[in-house]
């Protein structure tokens, strides 16, 4: 059952790491397309997984 929780997190995330990297969608609309009511909750999820909150990821890997 965690595992399964913690797969599914994982998924969500990568997904919002393609949102943020390829759309111009907010942090917020994101979060709401990956499942998450909460933006603050999901950035506490992206940076669990992904080691860095949901805005510096997108500075970082942005197509400029």
């Amino acid at each position: 059952q965690e595992y399964r929780h913690r797969f599914a997190v994982v998924y969500r995330m990568k997904q919002a790491a393609a949102l943020l990297r390829q759309t111009q969608a907010t942090i917020a609309e994101i979060a709401s397309q990956v499942g998450y009511e909460n933006q603050s909750k999901f950035a506490t999820a992206f940076r669990d997984v992904m080691k860095i909150a949901p805005a510096e990821y997108r500075k970082q890997n942005s197509g400029d």
